[in-house]
């Protein structure tokens, strides 16, 4: 094979044996110089590198929407209610022969169950005595003061009371507000790292929008503890009063009389004031008959009447 390699291209000429070779070592630098720059590549994308850039990129905070369908940090099974939330609330009418009395006895019966009366109102006439209270009491005390209110002298007209189970949206609200917070963490280790004021401007937007997310879900979340803790009771006490017939007082002659003569001084004055009121017109109508009577009298002085015989 060589033989015939050698054949080919006259290498018995030593000139020409020589720029063969020559041919031969240049095309050898040049492979190995490429194979020289693929490593060097190779070296460049490696690993390391690409981690490098991996964390460079994380550099800028991901959007809201980014980060909520990546999966939360602390999912709602996660979180566990020791017990149901559960609203209780209640109306009570209850008729009684003496209001007054009664609420007092109610004041006892508030400072006993540890409640206290967040609205009062009282309407007194002359055919029934009513109190409207709104009570806030502990809910493990509602029961026992709606039964102590029942043993009143009196009589219960109406009794309602009403559950609501908030458990859902309590760990609702309790897995966002977690899964918020470590948003929030997130976002400010972000915010340490971030180097360009585009990157720190969005951090801090997304920084923004999260706190004011956590401070209404708190807000939520205390608004249904209070709730659940104390229930509210809206009692009425009534108390009907016998109709007593109350004729009314009469005037004697000159008391009227001088309500008379002082409403007819007002009305004078008022009748004055009101013309006063209508001053333009007043000098619309003197002006026209003025002019009225001028031209009357230029009128007559070129038609005289005739003498009368």
């Amino acid at each position: 094979m060589w033989a015939a390699s050698c054949k080919d291209t006259n290498l018995m000429n030593p000139m020409k044996a020589l720029n063969f070779l020559n041919k031969l070592n240049r095309m050898k630098t040049s492979f190995l110089s490429a194979t020289y720059m693929l490593w060097i590549l190779a070296c460049s994308s490696s690993p390391a590198n690409f981690e490098r850039g991996a964390t460079d990129s994380k550099a800028v905070a991901p959007s809201m929407e980014e980060s909520q369908q990546s999966g939360s940090p602390q999912s709602a099974e996660t979180i566990k209610v020791e017990q149901q939330k559960i609203i209780r609330n209640g109306t009570m009418n209850i008729k009684v022969k003496n209001a007054p009395e009664t609420r007092r006895e109610l004041s006892a019966l508030l400072d006993k169950h540890k409640a206290y009366v967040g609205n009062e109102q009282l309407n007194n006439t002359d055919y029934e005595t009513t109190y409207s209270v709104q009570i806030r009491v502990p809910a493990n005390h509602l029961d026992s003061l709606v039964a102590d209110i029942e043993a009143l002298t009196g009589t219960v007209t109406f009794k309602s009371i009403e559950a609501k189970d908030v458990t859902e949206e309590y760990i609702d609200l309790e897995s966002r507000l977690a899964n918020k917070k470590a948003y929030l963490e997130q976002y400010r280790t972000l915010l340490k790292s971030a180097h360009s004021i585009e990157d720190i401007l969005k951090v801090q937007e997304q920084i923004r929008v999260l706190e004011e997310e956590i401070e209404s879900v708190t807000g939520r979340l205390k608004y249904l503890t209070n709730q659940v803790d104390l229930s509210t009771l809206q009692l009425t006490i009534t108390e009907t009063k016998d109709y007593v017939y109350r004729p009314d007082r009469r005037i004697n002659f000159f008391e009227r009389l001088k309500e008379s003569i002082s409403g007819g001084w007002y009305a004078f004055v008022n009748f004055i004031l009101y013309l006063l009121v209508l001053w333009p017109f007043w000098i619309i109508l003197i002006a026209a008959i003025w002019v009225y009577i001028r031209w009357m009298k230029k009128k007559n002085k070129k038609h005289p009447l005739p003498p009368t015989p």
